[in-house]
């Protein structure tokens, strides 16, 4: 267990008992399967995700040169969930996607900034650069992932939500042998890089806060509903390698109690978090190059949307500027998402057709800022990888 990194572990231990012990073991877990089957993989330098695309498609025997490391990854693959899995999944995942930009916002202002509040989950892509070079580069990935995981039928194994995931468990891996391999990452203080407690956080992150977000903004679940997203979460969380042990807790309980545990034990932003807070609002109100006066509004909003739905602390540890929009967006935000709810209602329509159409207007929105392209090569070009191969660790933020 990596001490020097848990704060607060008697009183950890005290709310959460065995969860906050399964939690501090996890710190110094990784993904051995998907570990080995990167440092197979390199050798095949930018020919590496063709081949991996392809066993998934047709299946390892049809990719002669695969190595074993790579069939063994390929066969550990959850199996498909049941017919009465899928139902529930769809039905969970279709509530959350028709909110379309605002589970986008929360995307942006809540899921992944939540990131930055530890510093040790976050040194990974401190280090190679990630994240001080290209936030939003960062963003719209995630956003064309997401994209992706909610097109309709998208977790199958055919299709590119499927697909893509298991590439960002790769390039997870990909990333954690530049960092080993750059002899500057304390293991002893920091617990293995991507490790199995971090990556957990971010499926609640996706799942749960999620959820709540898009609660608080008006948006109404049923309990089924819910039920099934954390399923349709669970599915993607064993796609990306997080361990079994973990995957029980994808659901509304226990992802409540790894929030508390992760807010509880972890020390809180330093400055590389606060800087990549900034950076990242910053660079989400400048996409499309708006004007100055649009561009000082949506930062404006960007920041108020933080305060409301982290919460007061969060913003203020972050060092997010307040702004007036955090009391103004609830006032606003939750009759214009009931009229909309009830305006849908009365149409007939239902939250399928609603999830089909955010998710071709945020697919549209994706692919008009012309950063990633569609389909599995979403999250990173295996020529980026390449470039990092040799990276030195950055600077820390000033």
């Amino acid at each position: 267990m990596s001490k020097s990194r848990i704060l607060n572990g008697a009183e950890a231990s005290r709310r959460h008992g065995v969860l906050a012990g399964t939690y501090a073991a996890a710190i110094m877990h990784a993904d051995p399967l998907a570990d080995a089957a990167v440092e197979a993989l390199h050798a095949f330098h930018g020919r590496w995700w063709p081949m991996v695309l392809k066993a998934l498609e047709e299946g390892v025997a049809a990719v002669p040169d695969a190595p074993p490391e790579l069939a063994a990854l390929v066969a550990s693959l959850p199996p498909e969930p049941t017919p009465e899995e899928w139902e529930k999944m769809v039905r969970g995942s279709a509530a959350v996607a028709r909110a379309g930009d605002s589970a986008g916002l929360v995307l942006q202002c809540a899921s992944l900034m939540i990131d930055y509040w530890s510093p040790p989950a976050m040194k990974p892509l401190v280090m190679t650069g990630t994240l001080q070079q290209q936030p939003i580069h960062r963003l719209t990935q995630t956003n064309a992932w997401w994209i992706e995981l909610h097109r309709q039928g998208g977790l199958h194994s055919k299709q590119d939500g499927y697909k893509t995931t298991v590439h960002v468990r790769l390039i997870h891996a990909f990333v954690r042998r530049m960092v080993r391999g750059s002899g500057a990452w304390d293991r002893a203080a920091w617990g293995e890089p991507i490790n199995q407690a971090d990556l957990f956080f971010q499926v609640v992150g996706f799942s749960k806060l999620m959820i709540d977000s898009l609660q608080r903004m008006g948006y109404r679940f049923t309990a089924e509903e819910k039920e099934g997203y954390y399923l349709f979460w669970r599915h993607v969380a064993a796609l990306l390698g997080v361990e079994k042990v973990l995957l029980t807790s994808v659901n509304e309980a226990d992802c409540g109690r790894y929030w508390d545990l992760w807010m509880l034990t972890n020390p809180g932003p330093d400055a590389d978090g606060i800087a990549l807070a900034r950076t990242t609002l910053e660079a989400v109100a400048g996409v499309g190059n708006p004007s100055p006066a649009m561009r000082r509004f949506q930062l404006w909003l960007l920041r108020g949307a933080t305060y409301w739905l982290l919460g007061r602390d969060a913003g203020q540890r972050l060092k997010v500027r307040w702004t007036t929009a955090s009391f103004l967006l609830p006032l606003i935000y939750k009759p214009a998402v009931w009229a909309s709810e009830v305006f849908a209602k009365w149409r007939g329509v239902d939250r399928g057709q609603a999830a089909a159409r955010a998710i071709r207007k945020l697919a549209l929105g994706n692919a008009a800022l012309g950063v990633v392209p569609e389909g599995t090569q979403v999250v990173s070009a295996p020529e980026r990888l390449e470039a990092l191969a040799k990276f030195k660790p950055g600077a820390p933020a000033s």
